[in-house]
Order: C-alpha cells, then structure tokens, then sequence
C-alpha cells in the first residue's frame, strides 16, 4: 500500500480543536479551571472508557491503558473507572437514561464551519443549547460535514531521535493513512509528539499495533478533519465572538468535543 505523507500544517489545522499552537490559543480556556468542568471532563473520560472496552474489551487494549493514564491523572477515582470498565464489558447497567450520540453542523461568518459532538439523553435541550452558545458567533444550523472527513488518530511520544520519515515504514506497516507531527500545547505543553491517522474501524488495530513496537501513546480517538481545501482564515475581530460562542459550548454539558476549519 502507499503512504499518503500530509504536512505538519494542513492535519494540524484541519483536525483543529483550536490546538494550542493556534493564534486561537488564547480564545480556549482551560476547562479544569472549575469544578463544573472538570466534573464535565471526568464524566467524558469515563464514557470513553466504557466505549474503548465495549470496541476492544479490557485486555490488550492499547486505547483502554491510555484513558485510564488519563483518569488517574484527573484524579478519577479507582470505582468510577473500574464502573466504566464494568459498562462496557456489559457486566453492569448504566445508571440512569441512556444517552445517544448526536453530530450537529454550523456554518458561520467567513466560511466558518464546526462540527459538534454531544452525548445526550434529550436532544431537544441539547439542540437548543448547542444552537444558542453557536449564536454567538453568527453561527446557524446547516450541512457542512461534507467539508470533513472522520479519521480515527492516535497521539504518540517518538523514539529518541526519531524522525517522522523514521516512522513512515511503521505507519505503512500497521495500515496508517498519515504520519505526522503533532504539537498541542493546551494539553501537552512543550512536548515533541506525533500522530498517525487512520481509518475509524482499524483505530483499535493500529493503536495497540503502535503500542506494540514500543511507543507511548497519548491518546486515541476519532475526529472530523476538514478536507485542505475548506479551510478558511478568519479576521481578528471575529476572535471576540468566536471566544464568546466556544466559552458557552464548553459549558454545554452534553457537548463531547467540536471541530472546525480555521486555519492556525
């Protein structure tokens, strides 16, 4: 198979949450500044953790040993991590109303476009949230996820001295689709770190593939990547509605995660 290499620019600013190295940095706010979203941000890690073990079971599982790291980071406790466990290998039910997965698109000003995630037991009061925080920004319901891609990517620490052309042979070994290097500074600070990207299905596959040649893995997950060509630059004067709009999706119980096309 053949090895499609993507710059450093274009997956780092068309997989954007805003990434740290983003002139958008300082429109994100650090989401464990409270408790209301450190609460929300456990929570999320113990459904990824439910969701990991339900698609790889709780051996050998690559993507499970990296989510528990975080949650014994975040300070999650042993009985709320081994209760997800529990979830996914179907052992115990969930308390409470079960939740579904919902995707919703906006498009705003300047060609912007999000894609937004949310677990929820009522979609009527998520969409409703969800529509009012985009408001902010001028952003309105409308179809735009033909502008992006779902990729599955994992976030690993390189060998020493170790280069991304190092890495291409392993990438193509383990059936990746891109390599690259992967800054974040919001999550990672200063760290040097890399990232293949893969098709959903095989996320399993390669993440315990890399795990298995001895690479730390920082995380594992699917994202919406907004193909090269969709995306778009934005005026600094759209930082301050842009900011308003983001701070009251943070807030956003239900919401899991967003994605946009701004360029860094």
């Amino acid at each position: 198979m053949s090895l499609r290499l993507v710059s450093l620019r274009r997956l780092s600013t068309t997989s954007t949450r805003l990434a740290g190295h983003s002139k958008w940095a300082n429109i994100r706010h650090d989401k464990a500044k409270n408790d209301a979203k450190r609460s929300k941000l456990a929570y999320q890690l113990a459904t990824k953790i439910e969701t990991s073990v339900r698609m790889g079971g709780a051996d050998a599982n690559a993507s499970l040993d990296t989510l528990v790291e975080k949650a014994k980071k975040m300070s999650i406790t042993k009985k709320v991590i081994e209760s997800a466990i529990k979830r996914g290998l179907g052992e115990i039910a969930r308390d409470g109303p079960s939740l579904a997965e919902v995707t919703y698109e906006f498009v705003g000003p300047h060609g912007v476009s999000f894609v937004v995630v949310a677990n929820t037991d009522n979609k009527a009061r998520t969409v409703s949230q969800v529509k009012n925080a985009m408001g902010k920004m001028g952003a309105n319901l409308s179809p735009c996820m033909y502008l992006f891609q779902r990729k599955g990517e994992v976030i690993f620490d390189p060998k020493p001295d170790e280069t991304v052309d190092d890495v291409v042979d392993v990438a193509i070994d383990i059936g990746a689709e891109d390599v690259d290097e992967y800054h974040d500074a919001d999550e990672y600070g200063d760290a040097r770190l890399f990232r293949v990207v893969t098709d959903p299905s095989d996320l399993h596959h390669v993440a315990n593939a890399l795990s298995g040649r001895g690479y730390k893995l920082r995380d594992s997950r699917t994202s919406y990547i907004a193909d090269a060509a969709s995306v778009v630059d934005v005026p600094d004067d759209f930082g301050k509605p842009l900011a308003k709009a983001l701070d009251e999706l943070d807030n956003v119980p239900d919401v899991v995660d967003y994605y946009s096309n701004i360029r860094d």
